[in-house]
């Protein structure tokens, strides 16, 4: 499990998830202010949500979690305009300076699955079908089934 340095900036989560107190990931940070938090959702329909930092509860290592839910997030900070760099930590435009509030860290909602890898190759089942649950000895085989079976 990844520890949380006890003092994260808040312009270090620039580029990081945010999600809302429903659980839905509404985009990124693009940029902070001292009192209000940028999200952007989107490349080419892109959504910008100006949220108030009173609206934030904290920031768990992975994940920036606010306190409202998406549907308020939607109806009341949705605007279409950029982040003004001069009024806004925008990242790669750092003009803007400010004492931001302290940041909550919260425990971890969310854990990133951990991933084992093994050597398999000397023994006998390594190549799992996950749709199936057959074992093979090679890929080749392995690959064979996948496209004459499924």
């Amino acid at each position: 499990m990844e520890t949380v340095p006890s003092r994260i900036n808040w312009t270090d989560l620039v580029n990081e998830s945010v999600h809302t107190a429903d659980d839905q990931d509404i985009g990124d940070i693009e940029a902070v202010s001292r009192d209000i938090l940028v999200v952007k959702r989107g490349f080419i329909n892109v959504h910008r949500y100006y949220i108030p930092v009173s609206k934030v509860d904290g920031w768990d290592g992975n994940v920036f979690w606010l306190k409202v839910s998406e549907d308020e997030v939607k109806r009341n900070y949705e605007r279409d305009v950029e982040p003004d760099p001069y009024r806004y930590y925008v990242k790669d435009y750092p003009y803007y300076a400010a004492e931001y509030p302290p940041l909550i860290v919260l425990p971890q909602r969310y854990a990133r699955p951990a991933y084992s890898v093994s050597a398999g190759k000397e023994k006998k089942g390594t190549y799992r079908c996950d749709i199936c649950g057959r074992d093979f000895a090679s890929d080749v085989e392995f690959s064979d089934h996948v496209k004459t079976t499924h």
